[in-house]
């Protein structure tokens, strides 16, 4: 089995070896059509192990920005030969490139591509990859039936002929890959998109979103991902997702006795992404030997009961307690007890764990290789950012200097779902503005969790008749899963 170390290093070679290529200008050279084919597939895996998997290593080897600097930087190299004077075939080759991976503007590239009539076998496997992976989840889906609220919220209801409404699209985004049915749903409403986790490993995925009437505002909370989105036709990056409309809740317990030094709150399910090991790893630091940690999260009972069987073969057990599947309810409850929250995971989309935390009056520390989160959100007064190296002497630090943190103070004064619920108002009415349509009514409050995430009840009983309309819409398509009236 290739270590992690080693497939990293691995992919770093790939990318120096596919950039030295451009950079040198002899990228045409090779004679047999399919060693460009081979090489993409090699740069797409190697994009994904260093994005992904590898982010810590590139953080501190080369910088998290290195690989879209060379793939910026040698986009005019492509743009040059496919549409120039070039030989066919090489001009093919470079659309390809182009449209393949994640170079600034590649979406664009990719509808080009995948519209025409003969399209390419590279286009036509990547289409029918992008759906065996959309039937997986859809097979994996345990619910099978939903409500159009289970997935979208009507934000602002249209007013024909002149004012559109706007949709909010919080799950099940891939539902929206179906021919016709964003088009038809754009020409009454703007679409705000929020990704489950940011467009890292999902790049040519989401350029439906970017196909509309109008452009499609994106919520993304990584800088990493906004620079990406920037450089895309039809989109309008936001730094703003669902962890952001956290719910200010002015029953979170605060003042409690205080039982565990650290939690962790992370998905059981997806633990090599939310990093699970590495905590454990950092408690049996000889300077952490004495802090006690408490483990809360979502996931199957098979994941819970593989990570418990972890912390015995630690010998942790006295140290770490494991609490899964609360209520969303109770959480607040649970962080109430602790001192300090750790989050290390490697990708998000903004990240609601990290705000329960300062709603909780508790300040967190993020790891510093984290996609999808901006850290300017990380202030002296709510927590710390970190390398990897450097996380057991911040965990010290912050334990022994706690008093100087006001979490929840910053958290009700810049963060919360009214806040934030403001701002994309503001960036909705710039886009209409922009768009040249009226805007005399504001959009409601966003909340970040429920089946329906209207923080007022009201509203969405407001909107009942809307939705009524919008699954009219949706019946006129073939959709993969039930969707049923309000």
């Amino acid at each position: 089995m290739v270590s992690q170390s080693s497939a990293f290093h691995e992919a770093l070679e790939i990318l120096d070896d596919f950039f030295h290529l451009m950079d040198s200008g002899r990228l045409f050279t090779l004679k047999d059509p399919d060693a460009y084919r081979r090489l993409r597939r090699r740069v797409r895996r190697a994009l994904f192990t260093v994005l992904m998997e590898g982010r810590p290593r590139l953080e501190n080897l080369r910088g998290l920005s290195w690989p879209y600097d060379a793939l910026l930087r040698n986009r005019s190299y492509l743009e040059t030969v496919a549409r120039g004077a070039s030989p066919a075939e090489d001009r093919l080759q470079a659309r390809l490139f182009l449209a393949l991976l994640p170079f600034p503007g590649q979406w664009r590239e990719l509808l080009r591509l995948e519209n025409r009539t003969d399209r390419h076998p590279e286009i036509v496997s990547l289409l029918a990859e992008e759906q065996r992976k959309i039937d997986a989840k859809i097979v994996k889906k345990r619910q099978k039936t939903f409500r159009l609220r289970h997935f979208c919220q009507i934000l602002k209801v249209p007013r024909p002929p002149a004012e559109k409404g706007v949709l909010r699209i919080f799950s099940l985004p891939y539902l929206f890959r179906i021919p016709g049915l964003l088009k038809r749903i754009s020409k009454e409403y703007v679409i705000y998109m929020e990704p489950p986790w940011g467009v890292l490993a999902r790049h040519a995925w989401l350029r439906v979103f970017s196909d509309l009437e109008d452009p499609c505002l994106i919520g993304a909370g990584g800088p990493e991902d906004r620079r990406f989105l920037e450089t895309q036709a039809g989109v309008v990056p936001v730094p703003l997702a669902h962890g952001d409309y956290l719910e200010e809740d002015g029953t979170v317990p605060l003042g409690a006795e205080k039982r565990f030094d650290i939690v962790f709150n992370g998905l059981y399910d997806d633990m090599p992404r939310k990093r699970h090991n590495l905590l454990l790893e950092l408690l049996c630091r000889p300077e952490l030997s004495r802090l006690t940690a408490l483990f809360i999260g979502r996931g199957a009972s098979r994941h819970v009961a593989a990570f418990r069987r972890q912390v015995g073969a630690l010998g942790l057990e006295n140290r770490v307690t494991v609490r899964d599947n609360l209520p969303r309810r109770e959480v607040p409850r649970y962080l109430a007890r602790c001192r300090m929250g750790v989050h290390l995971a490697l990708h998000e989309n903004v990240c609601r764990s990290i705000y329960e935390c300062f709603r909780s009056d508790i300040p967190c520390l993020v790891s510093s290789a984290m996609a999808g989160f901006d850290f300017h959100q990380i202030t002296p007064q709510n927590g710390v950012v970190a390398p990897d190296d450097a996380l057991p002497a911040a965990v010290c630090r912050m334990l022994d200097h706690l008093d100087p943190f006001s979490p929840r103070k910053w958290f009700l004064d810049h963060s919360g779902c009214r806040n934030n619920s403001r701002r994309l108002n503001d960036h909705l009415k710039v886009l209409f503005e922009r768009q040249g349509y009226p805007w005399e009514n504001d959009i409601v409050l966003l909340g970040s969790s429920g089946a329906n995430r209207y923080v007022d009840p009201e509203d969405y009983r407001r909107f009942r008749p809307a939705f009524h309309a919008l699954l009219a819409v949706f019946r006129e398509f073939p959709l993969p899963l039930a969707v049923v009236p309000e």
